[in-house]
């Protein structure tokens, strides 16, 4: 076996990992990651809207499915949903991207 492919991930790892990746890998879906990781407390849908600058439909569908992937908690408060970052694992996405990012 070749020096290189000792270090190779694990299939089970890469596996477990793909579905996270592929969820998150979309334009708002790691703006909202973005924002939600400058923010202390978790946020509501009216205040990702005005931070992400998109619709409310578009933004809802997108928190949907991060929260579905359980990538996103969601805690209802009143009349609020209040989201936060439950798998800090993406987190490492985001530096990697402003890391490396081509300008």
């Amino acid at each position: 076996m070749s020096t290189q492919l000792k270090n190779l991930i694990d299939m089970e790892t890469l596996e477990r990992v793909a579905p996270i990746i592929r969820n998150v890998a979309h334009p708002l879906r790691l703006r909202i990651l973005d924002y939600l990781e400058q923010e202390a407390e978790p946020r509501n849908v009216t205040q990702i809207i005005a931070a992400c600058g998109a619709e409310q439909a578009i933004v809802s569908q997108q928190l949907r499915i991060l929260k579905d992937q359980r990538i996103l908690n969601a805690k209802r408060n009143g009349t609020h949903i209040y989201y936060a970052i439950a798998d800090r694992s993406v987190l490492m996405l985001l530096d990697c991207i402003r890391e490396h990012h081509v300008r």
